[in-house]
């Protein structure tokens, strides 16, 4: 994994290099990763049996910052709440997703029509509302405001933090991939990206790339965190466009950090989720896989 911090070079252009450059192939072409990743979900499924009182873990970068960082990187466990912080990466993304699809002009266009949408569904009783959508239709106008101009901020951060232009497709913007054990009910394991996208090796073939957007202090644990993304972006992406490497930025700081998805990133992240998952006391989630609603937010609040 590299670790670049900033230079004279502008902001868009590291951080849409570190992206998108062309990379060297792992040894033995992309099938190589696949081949190493067979194993796995035998393994995760073995790690994932003993667990107290059978419960079942949907396992996120989260656990894995909590489970595995040392006590001067430790944070209180609080319950989550909706607020102005924990909300703006969801409504960030969707105000992004539509500026990037043409549909709006702005972040700040992108975002209110999110919150728009949001509230409107909760008065008409649609029963796709979220949670937070129920939570914003009962702020009043301030507190709207404000959990608005949160949301708009990281998704000027993040408009402002890549050359758009420099992307041959257009980028997938926040999706979120989850990989179920087929062998165990017990495990479930989430890769987050706010940006993917696929970039080449430099013999032209294609690759997935993911970027992630960071929150708090640069921290020791982060190898452990992405190389779990990495995993799972494996063992769920098709043969045809396998992936190939995943950024994570911290927007406070404009430092990177760049890690190429091989055979070592696997192992790295098999041995991550053997390690929270032995430190890890009952979690959310369900034996039969649904999420409480306090759990569902905070999988959206990631960054």
């Amino acid at each position: 994994m590299t670790d670049e911090s900033t230079s004279t070079e502008s902001g868009p252009r590291i951080l849409t290099r570190a992206l998108l450059e062309p990379f060297d192939a792992p040894t033995g072409g992309c099938s190589s990763v696949f081949d190493a990743a067979r194993h796995i979900p035998r393994t995760l499924a073995d790690l994932a049996v003993p667990r107290p009182g059978g419960s079942s873990l949907r396992l996120t970068d989260h656990h894995v910052r909590d489970a595995l960082a040392p006590p001067d990187f430790a944070t209180p466990d609080t319950p989550f709440a909706w607020s102005a912080r924990t909300a703006r990466r969801a409504l960030g993304l969707a105000g992004l997703r539509a500026l990037v699809n043409g549909a709006v002009r702005s972040p700040l266009d992108g975002v209110t029509t999110a919150i728009d949408d949001a509230v409107r569904a909760v008065r008409r009783g649609e029963t796709a509302a979220s949670p937070m959508d129920r939570w914003l239709a009962g702020l009043p106008p301030a507190g709207r405001a404000a959990v608005e101009a949160a949301a708009v901020t990281w998704a000027t951060r993040l408009w402002c933090a890549l050359d758009w232009s420099a992307f041959e497709e257009p980028p997938t913007i926040g999706r979120d991939h989850w990989w179920d054990s087929p062998h165990s009910s017990l495990l479930a394991l989430r890769s987050r990206a706010e940006v993917r996208a696929v970039a080449k090796d430099r013999s032209g073939n294609p690759f997935s790339v993911h970027l992630v957007v960071l929150g708090g202090a640069r921290r020791p644990t982060i190898r452990s965190e992405l190389s779990v993304a990495a995993m799972v972006e494996v063992l769920c992406s098709p043969r045809s466009l396998p992936p190939g490497r995943i950024v994570g930025w911290w927007p406070d700081s404009g430092h990177l950090v760049t890690l190429e998805i091989d055979r070592l990133a696997l192992d790295e992240g098999v041995a991550a989720v053997a390690r929270t998952l032995a430190v890890a006391g009952p979690v959310a989630g369900s034996v039969a896989g649904s999420a409480p609603a306090d759990y569902e937010g905070a999988t959206r609040a990631a960054a």
